[in-house]
């Protein structure tokens, strides 16, 4: 890939940059993603929701993908705070690998929105078309954020067979988190907190019956 491509020289002049006109293409948006999704939402339309520029929102990212990409990284974050707001300090090794699990359903009634866009980002970044460079700097970042969280929540207290296990019912809460979500607004709230229910005492099981101590 070429070293001078538009994105990478976005990356270089703006990843670390904090502007208020910057914020505000990114929240405008998070709204227009949200309500209408990111492959129909053009950056004139962001420009006229966050009240500035056409000019303005090229300057600060060279396409779409980029904002949605910077929307997703807010939303992310939004469900790790979530999450670790739900776990009791004082665990470790396998009862804090519980803990998370449990944490992550109890976040989702306030996270509902976010992990709704996660799915949907997930959906775009696997079917639209994007650039080379764009690809790359997300499997960077998503693949070292997933290693990141295998090293402080597992690694140094399970062995590797384990731990493959643990990500693999992490990933199928969070999938089971996305699909709950991408289907949760024409359903009632009942049916909603019956199914979230419902998929908790799945994976917990799974885990006790995989993982737990003594396995």
């Amino acid at each position: 890939m070429a070293g001078s491509s538009k994105l990478r020289k976005y990356r270089a002049d703006h990843e670390d940059l904090s502007t208020n006109s910057r914020s505000a293409i990114i929240e405008a948006g998070q709204v227009l993603f949200l309500e209408q999704g990111i492959a129909s939402t053009t950056m004139g339309e962001i420009a006229e929701q966050a009240g500035v520029s056409r000019v303005t929102v090229y300057r600060h990212f060279p396409e779409c993908g980029a904002i949605a990409f910077e929307v997703y990284n807010r939303m992310l974050e939004s469900i790790l705070e979530a999450t670790r707001a739900e776990i009791p300090s004082g665990f470790s090794g396998l009862e804090a690998a519980r803990h998370c699990l449990s944490a992550l359903f109890a976040a989702y009634p306030s996270q509902e929105s976010a992990i709704r866009f996660c799915a949907a980002f997930s959906s775009y970044y696997a079917m639209e078309e994007r650039s080379d460079e764009l690809a790359e700097w997300y499997e960077a970042r998503e693949f070292q954020g997933l290693a990141d969280a295998c090293a402080a929540f597992f690694g140094t207290h399970v062995d590797q067979e384990t731990s493959d296990r643990l990500m693999a019912l992490t990933d199928a809460a969070a999938s089971g988190l996305c699909s709950l979500a991408v289907a949760g607004s024409p359903l009632n709230q009942t049916n909603v907190e019956s199914r979230l229910r419902n998929l908790k005492e799945l994976i917990l099981g799974q885990f006790d019956s995989a993982v737990a101590p003594g396995d």
